[in-house]
């Protein structure tokens, strides 16, 4: 076996207990919502299910989760050469802000929360968790070196670092929250980038040399925590979707797609500790699709005059359900496409910072292009069928 792949092949039977957890724990949190009342009721506009659907899939996805990534840190320390002890450090306060989210989600999902409220306990946990584990705050050297700056004074890295952190969990947090709208779209997508980051993590690694001294771990924990992590999360995520995948008999609500869109910002903000800023641009390429989808949802509300942040049928799925897909079809084509944002997002490795730079300026530049030219940005009153 190649030493590059050695890390990823000793945490992946976790995935398998994620997935496991997640199979079966998910028709328990299905039987324990109901007997709370904590359903999801139709209303045919933003919520065109045909029946109440319980909520609290996202506690399933949790434990899944939580029970593979906490597993892993009992992997045994001759493995791999992996010190398995010494990612406690960074893996704990990135759980413990996981199960944070998880219980935010799970009031607003048993009664809607305050905006406010939820965005200033989530942005407490997300600060907690940066502070905890320092992940991130290597982001603003890996900008200053592609920009040539020669690096930020002492105090004013870290005072970058945080704000910027807040911004891309959060920012993931709410757009994995809004492509959550279809039976079995958010899980699927997470599943696939969860695998996408796991692989970026081990090219990583290897691109590091760590895959040639495996003593060398010891200085790349940030980047090793990613594997469990993420191959958790995929777990977790495929587990849920056998009982999510249309038609869905549970939701996860938003303590499912808070977590899945934390775990993915946590990801990135650890591969911004490499020090080197083409691994972040992979990572956020890999969260490329919830990223397309909220932006065309924005952009396409404000050109139809709409408050942009009011809820309507504008996404990118909605808008292949309103062409004619089925909604297994739709949630097919957008696993594809996540698919091939987290190829893309691999390609980083054969790149430097300064051309993943502008790499991910030529994604987003032939994103926009593809959404224009398939009509996809159009306002409704005048969008066409092609």
């Amino acid at each position: 076996m190649p030493s590059s792949l050695a890390p990823l092949s000793a945490y992946a039977p976790f995935a398998l207990v994620a997935l496991a957890v997640a199979l079966g724990a998910t028709p328990l949190a299905g039987t324990l919502a109901r007997r709370l009342g904590i359903m999801d009721h139709p209303d045919q506009l933003l919520k065109p299910h045909a029946r109440p659907t319980p909520y609290l899939g996202g506690l399933a996805i949790a434990l899944a989760w939580m029970a593979a990534a906490s597993l892993a840190l009992l992997l045994p320390p001759g493995v791999a050469g992996l010190p398995t002890r010494h990612l406690a450090a960074v893996m704990l306060p990135i759980l413990g802000g996981g199960l944070a989210m998880v219980l935010l989600g799970m009031l607003d999902d048993a009664g809607d929360l305050l905006p406010r409220i939820r965005l200033a306990i989530s942005g407490l946990v997300v600060v907690l968790m940066i502070l905890g584990t320092g992940a991130g705050l290597h982001l603003p050297q890996a900008i200053a070196a592609v920009l040539g700056t020669g690096g930020w004074p002492a105090w004013l890295g870290p005072a970058v670092a945080l704000p910027l952190g807040v911004f891309i969990v959060l920012g993931a947090c709410n757009s994995s929250n809004l492509i959550d709208g279809l039976d079995g779209l958010c899980a699927g997508v997470a599943g696939v980038m969860g695998v996408a980051y796991a692989l970026l993590a081990a090219l990583a690694l290897a691109g590091d040399g760590a895959a040639e001294a495996p003593a060398s771990y010891i200085g790349r924990l940030e980047t090793l925590a990613v594997l469990p992590l993420a191959l958790g999360l995929a777990g977790a995520a495929f587990g849920f979707l056998y009982h999510n995948f249309n038609p869905a008999r549970i939701f996860m609500g938003d303590a499912g797609s808070l977590l899945i869109g934390y775990v993915c910002g946590a990801c990135i903000l650890l591969l911004a500790q490499t020090g080197e800023l083409r691994w972040v641009v992979g990572g956020v390429i890999v969260f490329g699709l919830p990223i397309f989808d909220t932006a065309l949802a924005l952009y396409r509300r404000w050109r139809s005059r709409k408050p942009i942040f009011a809820g309507d049928r504008s996404h990118f799925y909605d808008q292949l359900v309103q062409r004619g897909f089925s909604v297994r079809a739709t949630a097919l084509i957008c696993y594809a496409v996540a698919a091939l944002y987290g190829a893309l997002g691999l390609a980083v490795v054969w790149m430097s910072a300064a051309g993943a730079a502008a790499y991910f300026l030529a994604i987003v530049a032939a994103s926009a292009a593809a959404a224009a030219g398939l009509g996809f940005t159009r306002p409704e009153r005048r969008r066409r069928m092609i």
